[in-house]
């Protein structure tokens, strides 16, 4: 798969996450609200984030802009840093949908 190819499926993946994460920020306030969301952050220190947050977009910023510098980089720099946005992205789906789930 080329180079090329390969950024136009993650930005596809981001931005599904993005709006996913909006709805899930929405729901985690109306959640506080009512005095059920206690949780410090999202995910745990030793994951692939180095943002630390209670809502989801911090997150997504963070893989936003891991997404923009793997674009203006050489090719070796792409070679290392994508694994771990493919790392991020899991992370992100998996939690989103979790968190969806739990809601229910």
């Amino acid at each position: 798969m080329s180079k090329e190819t390969v950024l136009k499926h993650l930005q596809e993946n981001v931005k599904i996450i993005y709006h996913k994460a909006v709805d899930a920020d929405k729901q985690i306030a109306l959640l506080r609200e009512n005095k059920k969301a206690t949780f410090k952050q999202i995910f745990a220190a030793d994951t692939a984030f180095t943002n630390h947050s209670d809502t989801f977009l911090p997150y997504v910023e963070e893989l936003a802009a891991d997404l923009q510098a793997i674009q203006t980089d050489d090719e070796d720099h792409y070679q290392t840093l994508l694994p771990n946005i493919v790392v991020k992205i899991e992370l992100l789906f998996k939690m989103l949908n979790s968190f969806k789930s739990n809601l229910k």
